[in-house]
């Protein structure tokens, strides 16, 4: 085993605590639907919330003979249409949640037809459309931009969150994960940090997805909250 591994391991050890409290699977790498309801969902509130919600999205989907693993925004779109419109979504698959505490905030349920409308509209209709987008900055600029006009999504938190949630797992590593392994080790070519991940995932028994999205969340979240989501 490389020092750069054992020194990897050790920082993961150090900061984000013991891996089975990490919580799992992570990402959506073929379903866009599934990103986009996770991503709304996540800031403020428990990851077995969410979770919730998906598999009552996934067993909806499933009952009527179709696939939420493989949906993308517009099968996402036409599901709150058929159940007819945000309040019946929410009563049915999502919840209550307000974007924010804000007085009259719009449901997490409204935003969510708003950021797959506008990820439509851009042509990102499922994850392979989304990663393409996110390598190109310019591209990427935009989607972002219309997603961060929605309420409750201005901060960019979920924009990010909801890019590494369509990631394949272990093929790149997001900027905040190529930054963790910097001050680790001074490492920051994406594809070193990628290999760097994949061998202490393998070394130390970890999931490389699981390992991955537990140093982004200790990157994103605000210093007296580390491992935990930050708010939109």
């Amino acid at each position: 085993m490389s020092t750069d591994v054992e020194q990897l391991r050790a920082a993961c050890e150090r900061d984000l605590g013991d891996p089975a409290d990490w919580p799992g699977p992570f990402g959506y790498p073929d379903a866009l639907a599934l990103c986009i309801i996770d991503a709304i969902y996540v800031t403020g509130a428990r990851h077995l919330t969410v979770e919730k919600v998906i598999e009552r999205y996934r067993s909806y989907r499933a009952a009527r003979g179709g696939d939420a693993d493989t949906d993308g925004a517009p099968e996402l779109l036409a599901n709150v249409e058929e159940l007819g419109g945000p309040l019946q979504w929410a009563a049915e698959i999502g919840n209550r949640r307000p974007t924010s505490t804000a007085k009259g905030a719009p449901l997490r349920s409204a935003a969510l037809i708003e950021v797959a409308q506008a990820l439509v509209g851009l042509g990102i209709r499922t994850t392979s459309d989304l990663r393409a987008v996110a390598e190109d900055d310019e591209l990427c600029a935009r989607a972002s931009a219309a997603w961060c006009a929605v309420p409750g999504q201005r901060s960019g938190f979920t924009w990010r969150y909801l890019v590494l949630l369509a990631q394949q797992p272990g093929v790149t590593a997001d900027p905040a994960v190529v930054g963790y392994v910097y001050r680790a080790l001074g490492a920051e070519d994406c594809d070193a940090v990628a290999a760097l991940l994949r061998a202490v995932s393998e070394d130390a028994g970890w999931d490389i997805a699981a390992l991955h999205h537990a140093i982004w969340r200790f990157e994103s979240a605000r210093p007296e909250q580390r491992g935990l989501p930050s708010t939109a």
